[in-house]
């Protein structure tokens, strides 16, 4: 049951759609990066840290994207057609 809950709390919060993202885009993106530079040659530790934060501001930006122009609405959309 604590699972089914997880997935709620995922689906219906701002935070969690920030979890969501940061976990299914964020991390590949910056993996991926990571390794690249790394397999070039090319990778410092401040380059490092640059691509951290920026796929992390991506992630949590494309996640407050949805949650505001998809997610949102729809939540208020089923609370209108319950009442």
């Amino acid at each position: 049951m604590q699972r089914r809950a997880f997935f709620k709390w995922l689906g219906t919060s701002l935070m969690g759609h920030v979890l969501f993202y940061q976990l299914i885009f964020a991390v590949p993106i910056m993996a991926t990066f990571l390794y690249l530079n790394y397999s070039d040659g090319t990778l410092t530790t401040a380059w490092a840290v640059h691509i951290v934060l920026v796929s992390a501001v991506i992630g949590a930006m494309v996640a407050a994207g949805i949650w505001y122009v998809i997610t949102l609405p729809q939540i208020k959309r089923r609370g209108r057609d319950r009442s």
